[in-house]
């Protein structure tokens, strides 16, 4: 690359509007602004714009599924159309994230050995069995919906919050190596993280009510946790596998966890 190429692209300079764009294009493969650039040390503040991003993923994979309801397919048919959009739009980011997990911790004898298993590019039987109860899991919560904008409501929630707590994990838990993402990331200020709560709190109240909306997030925050005392029992810390992991575990907990409240 020349100078001149490298003095063109767009490098992070912080602020709101960055602190988006970082987030977008960690958390998606939406093609937006090509050539922009940055470490991974932007996440520090750029997390707090995880739940915005989740909003976006929810969306999109909501609207799927209200539209192939709308048409006249079976809600399961939609439900599987509903999470291969999201997988679409992330890169299946956050599944290839927790089949590294149900990997490395069902596989591995000690944290070494849990840690190069899961940095390993091979699928074992765990990640495989892991990643059918969550898909499944997924595709049974909204092919049981009474209403086809219930499973809308439910999907843009669990995205946006399940996201949304991916920055306590980075504020609360140590990196559990001393490279790649959950290190070079790095610890944020803790602004990020009350942040991305009172943004997780805003999306569910307007969208669910108080009633319904506090049992989301208090079902987020239990399957985050849980994800994130295991994390820490196993290999004692986060990783970007961990982050992705606790990703999915808080959004499932919330889609059965409303569903059981309807």
């Amino acid at each position: 690359m020349t100078d001149s190429q490298s003095n063109n692209r767009k490098a992070y300079k912080g602020g709101w509007v960055q602190d988006f764009t970082v987030a977008l294009v960690f958390l998606t493969r939406l093609p937006i602004q090509p050539g922009f650039t940055f470490d991974m040390s932007a996440l520090k503040t750029a997390c707090r714009a995880f739940a915005l991003i989740g909003l976006i993923v929810g969306g999109v994979s909501g609207t799927v599924y209200v539209l192939s309801a709308f048409m006249g397919l079976p809600l399961h048919v939609s439900a599987i159309l509903a999470v291969a959009a999201q997988i679409i739009i992330t890169g299946a980011l956050h599944e290839d994230a927790i089949s590294d997990v149900a990997d490395g911790f069902g596989g591995g004898a000690d944290k070494e050995k849990k840690l190069a298993i899961m940095r390993d590019s091979r699928v074992g039987t765990y990640a495989v069995a892991g990643l059918i109860v969550v898909i499944s899991l997924k595709i049974a919560v909204l092919g049981s919906m009474s209403d086809p904008l219930f499973g809308f409501a439910f999907l843009v929630v669990a995205a946006a919050l399940s996201r949304g707590l991916m920055t306590w994990a980075l504020y609360l838990m140590p990196a559990a190596r001393k490279d790649g993402l959950g290190h070079g990331a790095g610890r944020p200020d803790v602004m990020a993280p009350l942040v991305s709560t009172a943004i997780c709190i805003l999306i569910v109240i307007l969208i669910l009510g108080p009633q319904l909306g506090a049992i989301a997030l208090m079902s987020g925050i239990v399957g985050a946790c849980l994800m994130g005392l295991i994390a820490k029992r196993q290999i004692g810390g986060q990783t970007g596998d961990v982050l992705g992991a606790i990703q999915q575990v808080s959004e499932i907990f919330i889609l059965v966890a409303c569903l059981a409240a309807l």
